[in-house]
């Protein structure tokens, strides 16, 4: 299980995509529905005979491309970067040569831009879906540079210009620019909100979730257990004589033992379970799918996580209480029942593990060679 505690919280945060089997599931649409679209703009244009160049050329590849894309996304749904990066250039593509095609050889004939230009800003909108921030904005700018470069060679083999053509490229060029610019802020505003939504909920010394997170977390697995009638544990863990450790070695070295505590917890519970820091020493642990017994292992093995060997040359214990859930139960009763267990452990020696009062208390002696701090 890879370890919850890492040195920056925000080093993946616009790569992180918690949204990938959505992701899977409109792509399945909207790839045969790109098709269809390209498909039916190449036959209704032939119809009317007014097949362009880019569409008598580009239409059909691209539908025959998004039909493989779908293929291989049924085979490979863990591709759907690949797919969605692939469709992207081929967009790209095509609505590049439009451009160049239109202002070349159709844009003095008419007013505005054919229907093929109106959807040249959605690439926009799809890198910056698909990318991070400054990779989108890197690929929009070289994009829009291609469409505006292809586009002025365009209007410099054009036949004639006339003010209503000049007037459409300057429209163009002016309204993709604030297109990007907005679709870029509104980027940022999105990173800042997940920074600002990252730190409400990670707490700053451990990196581990903080207790108005955990909170959540504990009011969505209740409502889980009292609907479907399910188990679920917490274990409330305490480090033992902190305040000397702090007051003996100093506030760096203690900080230090909450780091190294809360990632040896880290590395000792399920993909399942969650760990939050609840105090100032006290870390919380919510174990789904587990009752008492299992939960009585659980923290006997992270019992013996910790003390098996100091931290920065200090020797450090715990001292845990678990409860677990019972039909009728409260957040506030649930906690109240694994503080008081914590509480009977410091209270029956320390370094050891105490269960809720409804069974037989069961005590994990001390380690014989480390003393107790």
């Amino acid at each position: 299980m890879p370890p919850r505690y890492t040195p920056d919280p925000y080093a993946t945060i616009e790569v992180a995509d918690p949204l990938e089997g959505l992701r899977v599931r409109i792509s399945l649409w909207l790839l045969p529905l790109g098709a269809l679209a390209a498909l039916a703009a190449w036959g209704l244009s032939a119809i009317a005979g007014k097949l362009s160049l880019p569409d008598q050329y580009l239409l059909l590849p691209m539908a025959a491309g998004f039909i493989l894309l779908e293929i291989y996304l049924w085979r490979n749904p863990q591709g759907i970067r690949r797919v969605w990066q692939t469709a992207l250039f081929m967009i790209a593509a095509y609505e590049v040569f439009s451009l160049f095609y239109e202002t070349g050889y159709k844009l003095h004939q008419r007013d505005g831009i054919t229907p093929a230009a109106l959807w040249f800003p959605m690439v926009y909108l799809m890198a910056f879906n698909l990318l991070n921030r400054r990779q989108a904005l890197r690929f929009s700018l070289i994009y829009l540079a291609s469409g505006l470069l292809a586009g002025g060679v365009g209007l410099l083999m054009s036949p004639s210009l006339n003010v209503s053509s000049i007037n459409t490229a300057l429209q163009f060029t002016l309204s993709n620019i604030a297109y990007l610019a907005l679709l870029y802020m509104f980027a940022y505003l999105r990173r800042h909100y997940a920074q600002m939504h990252q730190m409400a909920h990670t707490d700053a010394l451990t990196n581990l979730t903080n207790r108005r997170a955990m909170q959540q977390r504990l009011e969505g697995e209740l409502d889980r257990a009292r609907r479907y009638n399910r188990p679920f544990a917490l274990l409330l863990a305490d480090i033992d004589h902190f305040k000397q450790v702090n007051d003996t070695y100093g506030h760096s070295v203690g900080d230090q033992v909450l780091r190294e505590v809360s990632s040896r917890l880290a590395q000792h519970l399920r993909e399942s379970d969650s760990l939050a820091r609840w105090g100032g020493e006290e870390f919380l642990i919510l174990a789904p799918e587990t009752d008492l017994h299992q939960a009585h292992l659980l923290a006997q093995r992270l019992l013996e996580a910790i003390r098996e060997n100091p931290i920065s040359g200090v020797p450090v214990t715990l001292s845990l209480g678990v409860a677990c859930y019972r039909q009728g139960d409260t957040i506030a009763a649930l906690l109240s029942r694994a503080d008081e267990a914590m509480y009977r452990a410091k209270a029956s020696g320390r370094n050891r593990v105490m269960l809720e009062e409804e069974m037989e208390d069961i005590i994990i002696p001390a380690h014989p060679t480390k003393p107790e701090l």
